[in-house]
């Protein structure tokens, strides 16, 4: 969950409040009172900037720019900040011997205000700074120069402007008051755009018109408390120097520039509307900026390549990568108006690549490069696994640690380590706490290991059952304790709420019944590994959970689980499926009932879809999808129209990528998911992936264009694995904290600011957390993700999502590396299919055979069981039905037949 800073402690509830004692009961997150709105100062509006035709509205004062609205809008959104002034320009300069000196825009005496441009303007020092703001039939120009009126030099080492723009989302008010930004500081192919949070056109871009770059960023604050302001840099030589001296990892190279007497320099920037994201691409590439496409994503494991498209009006010449040796750049032929290139990667961590084109002009792309998938996948479970408390005496005993990677620390309740006051539940409890257990599992169920499978069933034995759960015996069966660690709370004077009836976090129960769900997947289909508990125990007990989730926090707080999105609830259905085939079905039925209730809720209009324990998250949007799916699959069952939910599943969709970098074609940003402080802080979330499945199940199954959100998707799916600290000995181990103690730890989050502080508390720089936190929960979304898919895409061609592909005459050659090995989706423009195997994975060294000119599939099947002599898989036609069938191993190959109505025509030469 979003620990946001930028909410006032006056009117935000949190767990933190909670803790110590406030009136958080009864609240409006429990249906009670709504959230006071803070005090927000009033807009002031002098003059209206004017331009015949003109799209913008633009009003202002004498020190710049108070309100920017599109003419003729359907909503009530001002994209500048209330109180704030936008237009400003600041320089820190100095002259030989001199210390810096900095320079702010203001009022220019010298210049009368007039209705088509406002001017602003400094001088000091014999350096004239001045910015002029105009307005025009299609746009509004902001103009920055720089003159040396003295007599020697100056070096001017900072040139940036604050954008104090309207992204604060009050609580209580409408998705359309506020704004998100989306920003690509990368030289001459930055851009920022902001688009309101109804997700409805037009945004707003800024970009940089001709020798224009940006070159860096930073977050300024008035006091610690301060959300602050975003300011883009044209020159940051200074900054970004003081910034790497402090020890940051800033990567995009950085200039100062000398003036000497009479030299002046002029910048120029161009805010203009665009209807949508094709629309802002196009405006991209016209103005000479690269537009940049990638498959299968900026996170890319070394046993793939990555496929880049680029489209600009200024076409990128060459591609430079930052370590040529290990690095293998390829041309491929131009297609769909735009430059494709093919990048091979063998040097783990970040690595940049620089686009070249004419006259100079230079964009910078990040990416990082990754072990491949399954063996990030195990290595996170064995990390996680060798991290346990093992101590039979403690009350903590079966305890996932956390990690700190800077010092080699494992943390447990003896030891919180470097996290301070209330947030020490992130060791125990909570989404951090419980994330772990949930991806463990998850992986097993995919990939059993018999260590790991013990370490979860000790866990569940000597630390959940009858301790972070309670037990069958007691009241308020399966109740989950909450912060700041059950121990605490059972041992509470307080027999409430607040302390040994703590259980009413509903967002706790999904991690712990995916676990069991998938404690009862392993016993259920992997009969070689020992378990404590039998498959239908384990199913019970998800039962329980899931129920008590819907039930226990309303009993005791009245908090409904209805209204808002949880992560890990998308295996409910899954459940609900379990529990009839195990005969079940009261229960079943029971469940599904109460899935139906939350589909029915968020399918009504008015459901805030970004509401959490904060105004305004990102965190809903795995939930989301599944209630859509849940909706649009069976809209009989969960009692809605089929209408109804084809107009929520295109609602929530659009949510997730109002809030998800999509335009910003960096590692850290293309396919994460955005908090309120957008691409400034906390990016690769779990959200990250567990956004990216729901991207790619709307993709394959819903949109009417499936390509741009396969790669989206994809892209999401892949990224936050980015975090992973593991490689061989020959790399260190991993590159973020190299060491053999640290090959499998993770980071709960990317900091892509040069300095600040996790929400955990710590100081940062640059770069991933040295705390895994809840990073775990995005790994649960891998899992569910991962699948090789083969698609016509209409930028890329015939290509092959999380796996290695070869074509010959009409047939296809695959081999799959997605890190599960079980599904695969076909989007061909002559053939549609989805092939899931139910009991076996396809094996890693032999390909999958899809010939369509003769009308079969031909895999190798490494089965579950080492006895079987059949597999088990579903296989569903672009009609949408599924079918379920089981066919013999001959010759340890298995041959589906496609049947003849569905298969493309092929002539054969």
């Amino acid at each position: 969950m979003t620990k946001s800073k930028a909410m006032s402690k006056a009117w935000t509830y949190t767990r933190r409040t909670m803790l110590l004692g406030s009136s958080f009961l009864g609240s409006a997150f429990f249906g009670g009172v709504t959230l006071p709105t803070p005090n927000r100062p009033q807009r002031k509006v002098a003059m209206v900037l004017k331009a015949v035709d003109s799209p913008f509205v633009v009003g202002c004062t004498q020190d710049g720019i108070t309100s920017l609205r599109y003419r003729n809008d359907a909503y009530d959104t001002d994209y500048v900040l209330p109180g704030a002034v936008l237009g400003t320009a600041h320089a820190r300069v100095r002259r030989a011997g001199s210390e810096w000196h900095t320079l702010r825009t203001g009022v220019d005496a010298t210049k009368p205000m007039h209705s088509a441009a406002l001017e602003l303007a400094a001088r000091d020092a014999g350096v004239l700074l001045t910015t002029r703001l105009a307005v025009d039939e299609a746009g509004l120009t902001w103009e920055i120069m720089l003159r040396n009126d003295g007599m020697a030099s100056v070096e001017v080492g900072d040139l940036y402007f604050p954008m104090p723009m309207n992204t604060e989302f009050p609580a209580g008010q409408p998705a359309s008051v506020a704004v998100l930004k989306h920003s690509f500081v990368s030289g001459h192919g930055s851009h920022i755009f902001w688009i309101r949070g109804n997700s409805t056109g037009p945004f707003l871009m800024l970009l940089p018109e001709a020798d224009t770059s940006l070159e860096y960023w930073d977050v300024h604050k008035d006091s610690a408390e301060a959300s602050g302001t975003w300011c883009a840099y044209i020159l940051g030589g200074a900054a970004a120097g003081e910034a790497v001296a402090a020890g940051t990892r800033w990567r995009q190279p950085t200039h100062s520039l000398s003036l000497s007497p009479a030299e002046q320099r002029r910048y120029r920037l161009r805010f203009q509307w665009v209807a949508n994201y094709e629309a802002a691409r196009r405006a991209i590439a016209d103005a000479g900026l690269v537009d940049v496409e990638v498959m299968p994503g900026m996170t890319v494991p070394n046993d793939l390549h990555v496929d880049i498209a680029l489209a600009s009006s200024i076409p990128v010449e060459r591609i430079e990568a930052e370590f040529t040796g290990d690095t293998v750049v390829q041309r491929l032929p131009d297609r769909a108006g735009r430059r494709l290139w093919r990048v091979r990667f063998s040097r783990l961590g970040e690595n940049r690549l620089t686009l070249h084109q004419p006259g100079a002009r230079q964009t910078f792309l990040e990416f990082s490069a990754t072990e491949p998938v399954e063996t990030m996948m195990k290595k996170r479970a064995t990390f996680i696994v060798k991290r346990q408390h093992r101590a039979p005496s403690k009350w903590y005993d079966g305890l996932f640690g956390e990690w700190n990677m800077e010092t080699q620390v494992l943390l447990g309740p003896d030891n919180y380590d470097r996290i301070k006051g209330w947030r020490i539940y992130e060791v125990t409890c909570d989404d951090p706490g419980l994330s772990k257990p949930a991806y463990l599992a998850t992986k097993n169920a995919e990939h059993p290991d018999v260590a790991e499978v013990a370490a979860l069933d000790r866990y569940i034995d000597t630390f959940v059952w009858g301790g972070l759960q309670r037990t069958t015996q007691e009241a308020y069966a399966y109740g989950l304790y909450g912060i700041p660690d059950w121990k605490q709370n059972r041992e509470s004077s307080d027999p409430g709420p607040k302390g040994r009836l703590h259980i009413w976090r509903p967002y706790d129960y999904p991690h712990i019944f995916a676990m069991y769900l998938a404690m009862h997947r392993i016993a259920r289909d992997h009969p070689a590994i020992p378990t404590c508990q039998s498959a239908r125990d384990y199913l019970v007990r998800a039962y329980g959970t899931a129920l008590a989730m819907f039930t226990v926090p309303m009993r005791v707080v009245m908090w409904s689980a209805y209204r808002t999105g949880f992560y890990n609830e998308c295996v409910i259905p899954e459940l609900v499926s379990a529990l009839t085939t195990a005969g079940l079905t009261r229960e079943a039925a029971t469940l599904e009932a109460h899935w139906a209730r939350k589909v029915r809720a968020f399918v009504d209009p008015k459901a805030d879809l970004f509401k959490s324990e904060y105004p305004f998250d990102s965190t809903a949007f795995e939930s989301t999808q599944a209630l859509a799916r849940s909706a649009l699959d069976d809209p009989v069952a969960m009692g809605v129209s089929k209408a109804a939910a084809r107009a929520f599943s295109e609602r929530q969709i659009a949510a997730n990528l109002f809030c998800r970098g999509w335009l910003e074609p960096a590692y850290y940003y293309l396919g994460s998911d955005y908090r309120h402080t957008a691409g400034d802080a906390y990016t690769l979330t779990y959200m990250a992936q567990m956004g990216g499945w729901a991207l790619l199940d709307h993709a394959l199954n819903d949109a009417d264009d499936p390509h741009p959100l396969l790669r989206l998707g994809y892209a999401s799916q892949l990224s936050a694995w980015a975090l992973l600290n593991s490689g061989p000995a020959s790399a260190g181990h991993g590159y973020w904290y190299p060491g053999e103690e640290n090959d499998g730890a993770a980071g709960g989050g990317f900091e892509p600011a040069p300095s600040g502080t996790t929400w955990l508390g710590q100081p940062h720089h640059r770069g991933t957390w040295y705390y895994s936190c809840e990073i775990d929960l995005g790994f649960c979304g891998a899992v569910r993700a991962a699948a090789t898919i083969v698609a016509d895409d209409p930028i890329f061609g015939q290509v092959c999502h999380g796996g290695i592909m070869e074509t010959f005459a009409h047939t296809l050659r695959i081999w799959p590396r997605d890190g599960v090995r079980r599904r695969l989706n076909v989007r061909l423009q002559s053939l549609r299919l989805d092939l899931v195997l139910l009991d076996a994975r396809f094996r890693a060294d032999r390909p999958i055979i899809l010939n369509l000119g003769a009308g079969w599939i031909s895999l190798t099947p490494e089965p579950f069981a080492p006895s079987g002599s059949g597999v088990s898989f579903e296989l569903r036609y672009d009609d949408g039905r599924k079918r379920k069938e089981v066919i013999d191993i001959t010759d340890s190959q298995l041959v589906v037949r496609l049947p003849a109505a569905r298969l493309p025509r092929v002539q054969v030469r």
